[in-house]
């Protein structure tokens, strides 16, 4: 059952191979320090102040669609040029990749901050009327703004992607989220300090430090033959970038109001406190679909050259693996679940978790139907299969929210994971009906596009 990660195979698989065993490592790092975030801002700032500070930063994640596809289609661009040695066009995908998304994130950010400064109240946005309103505002400026430096300077993500070098760009957000950690942890115990906006506004340039040391590094070092530069900006290539993002970038604005909508929703609905709730129940689940990405996830480009050169085999041989792993993992997610509240006392170091299991087993199921999605889903995105998950998923994005609200204001935060949960199962099993009919050769019209 395991032989897939058995170190063995053409190059492209052993390096495929190693990257996966390198992000594991990489990746539950980073996911301890974002475990030990939890009781350190919960127990530093008040349930209302992280409510308020989960909420923000979730609403600041919803700008990360806004590069229309650049950063996808950099990555697929950059790929082609590096196996054919062009570097020259590289430079040229890099530089124009990264003037145009400065471009779009200046333009959004001066919208933002004279919208903001006008017509916005934060303290109402975020149902935090016992916070002063000009600190409330700096910070939510400084978080916008650091967001959007990150965001530019998160291309040097894309550029290690192409160059088949994922676990280097998981190693620079890991150390963002350690340095910011360990700066936390010195300000809370050793001074005392206890402010939201200077707590909220070191997490969020800390990581923008990291990534501009980073980037001059690399771009000064072993890949200057890659870095930007003014002299090999060309315009019309955004064209050809774009082109290769589009469909990524319009799965991505949906997936935005399937998945990003719940802290506002639960924060007005029911409490800032439900959203900590919500959050700590998801952070403990999701540990489960975070490892299981990484597994599947270089199985995308793996699946383009099987299905290209017809190999259809072998892509139902590796979903039948990728079955039986996903079988484990809900097993494993269920023991998980069973002993969520005593995990939850000796994490958050508290006599009583205040997460209902309810609350945990809703979002058990959504990870669930999102493990079980990954084996079909990422099949079809590497067979280039869109069409009918652009329409599926934009007709669940429609029904969302008035349904979470419906079952919110009925049930509670409990009505509201219902509604989450209940879309995952629906996308794993549109998935796999699709991806059934295309490796049966029984798919026609939308199921076949």
């Amino acid at each position: 059952m395991l032989d897939i990660f058995k170190i063995k195979g053409a190059q492209r698989s052993v390096k495929v191979k190693k990257n996966i065993i390198a992000m594991i490592g990489i990746k539950g790092i980073s996911l301890g320090i974002s475990l030990l975030y939890v009781p350190l801002l919960l127990h530093s700032m008040n349930s209302i102040n992280y409510g308020i500070w989960l909420t923000l930063t979730s609403i600041v994640s919803w700008v990360a669609m806004c590069d229309i596809g650049l950063g996808n289609g950099l990555r697929n661009k950059l790929s082609e040029t590096i196996a054919a040695a062009d570097y020259l066009l590289g430079k040229v995908y890099i530089s124009t990749a990264y003037v145009s998304i400065l471009s779009i994130m200046c333009v959004l950010f001066s919208i933002f901050f004279v919208v903001s400064k006008m017509f916005l109240s934060w303290n109402s946005i975020l149902n935090a009327p016992e916070i002063e309103p000009s600190e409330l505002n700096l910070l939510v400026n400084v978080v916008f703004f650091t967001f959007a430096l990150n965001f530019v300077l998160s291309l040097i993500n894309s550029v290690l992607f192409a160059l088949q070098m994922p676990a280097v760009s998981s190693i620079l957000t890991t150390l963002g989220q350690f340095f910011s950690f360990v700066i936390v942890l010195v300000l809370v115990k050793c001074f005392d300090i206890y402010s939201l906006l200077i707590l909220g506004s070191v997490i969020s340039i800390v990581p923008v430090v990291v990534l501009i040391i980073s980037s001059i590094i690399l771009f000064t070092g072993k890949y200057k033959y890659l870095s930007p530069s003014f002299r090999y900006i060309d315009l019309t290539k955004i064209k050809d970038i774009l082109a290769l993002g589009m469909k990524f970038f319009v799965l991505q604005i949906i997936t935005i109001v399937l998945y990003q909508t719940n802290n506002l929703i639960i924060m007005h609905i029911v409490s800032n406190e439900a959203v900590v709730e919500y959050n700590i129940a998801f952070k403990y689940m999701n540990v489960l679909l975070m490892i299981y990405t990484i597994i599947v996830t270089p199985l995308w480009s793996a699946t383009t050259e099987a299905y290209v050169k017809g190999d259809l085999q072998w892509i139902m041989n590796v979903v039948k693996k990728m079955d039986k792993i996903a079988f484990l993992f809900i097993l494993i997610g269920l023991i998980m679940l069973l002993t969520s509240d005593f995990v939850y006392r000796i994490w958050l170091d508290l006599p009583k978790s205040n997460v209902s299991i309810a609350t945990t087993s809703l979002i058990y199921f959504y990870v669930v139907g999102n493990i079980l999605y990954a084996n079909y889903g990422y099949i079809l995105n590497g067979i280039g299969k869109l069409n009918l998950q652009i329409l599926v998923t934009a007709i669940l994005a429609f029904l969302y929210i008035p349904f979470s609200y419906f079952l919110g204001h009925k049930y509670g935060l409990s009505g509201i994971l219902s509604a989450f949960a209940t879309v995952a199962i629906m996308n794993f099993v549109w998935s796999k009906i699709q991806f059934t009919k295309i490796i049966s050769g029984k798919a026609y019209g939308i199921w076949n596009k």
